[in-house]
């Protein structure tokens, strides 16, 4: 009930840590992008979640209102960090060593966290896993000897002739992970992704590592989700020079997806039916009237900002790069 009213009552959002990122650095007198990066503070705040502020946000709720059920659960609950899109499990696990540094520590992006809760019941271990951030609208219970209550296969997300099947289950070769698997068909064409979700500790660089990462990606996005995680209406685009396109989507009469220019929203009088669309977008993402225009203002003065544009396209390219060898 509490993940999915998370789902319901934020948006996942990336672009607003991009945005604040931005203004900080144009109020600071750091010349270099790297350098204000590698001293920033990013800020958790409810008008910007991405998965770590809805990890965070869920977490927070559960240990106030289940303390009185469940004595000190809140101590257990926690946040646990997840690398995606890995090679492979048995290269990436083996190299994870818990007597000594990580030997791969520095290739590593740790690009999103989930909510954790390791339980044993009758003998039986379990990692209870809820995960907002990818839209999850179930607790994953994930056994480990994969019998029942273990969830197992599920369809998270079907739109388009686009299918998108996701699995837990706990790594055979290594109980300190979770291997998550997505399979994704289209067409008929199927795909397979794995990512390991390290357990066996709580994650306590999620602001400072994983919300940090964020800020550099190449793509954003504010998207709003109803309860059972279904998307409802958003705004995405690539971050890239000469950049001048965004898609929005929300719901008319079944799913409208648009691709805007955003210059025609930066101009002294804007077309009304432009108007009309971005205010659908906006009630439905809830937010305060005229929110969205500004952010997509906000948003394309960034894009023109090629000097900073350059700098921070170059700090994800090395993150990449780094995470590639891995």
């Amino acid at each position: 009930m509490h993940l999915r009213k998370v789902l319901e009552e934020h948006n996942y959002d990336t672009i607003g840590n991009w945005l604040k990122f931005y203004e900080s650095f144009k109020k600071s007198d750091c010349s270099s992008v790297l350098e204000f990066f590698h001293t920033y503070n990013p800020p958790i705040t409810p008008d910007h979640h991405t998965c770590v502020g809805l990890a965070f946000e869920l977490w927070n709720r559960l240990s106030i209102e289940l303390k009185d059920k469940y004595l000190g659960i809140g101590g257990h609950i926690c946040v646990v960090s997840c690398e995606e899109d890995i090679d492979s499990m048995s290269v990436y696990t083996s190299s994870y060593r818990l007597d000594s540094h990580m030997s791969a520590r520095h290739t590593l992006e740790k690009e999103h966290v989930l909510m954790c809760l390791k339980v044993e019941f009758s003998g039986r271990t379990a990692v209870m896993l809820c995960d907002p951030g990818y839209h999850v609208a179930r607790v994953v219970t994930v056994m480990a000897d994969g019998c029942y209550p273990h969830t197992g296969w599920f369809i998270q997300s079907e739109e388009n002739n686009i299918r998108k099947e996701y699995n837990y289950q706990l790594y055979p070769h290594n109980a300190n992970f979770v291997e998550w698997t997505e399979r994704a068909t289209r067409n008929g064409k199927e795909e397979n992704f794995s990512g390991a979700i390290y357990v066996r500790r709580p994650y306590l660089t999620a602001v400072d590592v994983t919300e940090r990462r964020n800020i550099a990606y190449d793509f954003r996005s504010l998207l709003s989700r109803d309860q059972k995680g279904d998307l409802i209406a958003g705004i995405y685009f690539k971050v890239k020079p000469n950049c001048d396109e965004f898609t929005i989507f929300y719901q008319d009469m079944g799913k409208q997806r648009i691709k805007l220019k955003f210059s025609d929203c930066m101009k002294p009088k804007i077309d009304e039916d432009l108007l009309q669309k971005l205010s659908v977008c906006n009630d439905q993402l809830d937010l305060p009237h005229l929110r969205l225009l500004d952010i997509i203002k906000k948003s394309g003065t960034i894009l023109r900002d090629a000097a900073f544009l350059q700098q921070i396209l170059e700090i994800d390219r090395c993150i990449k790069l780094l995470s590639e060898n891995n």
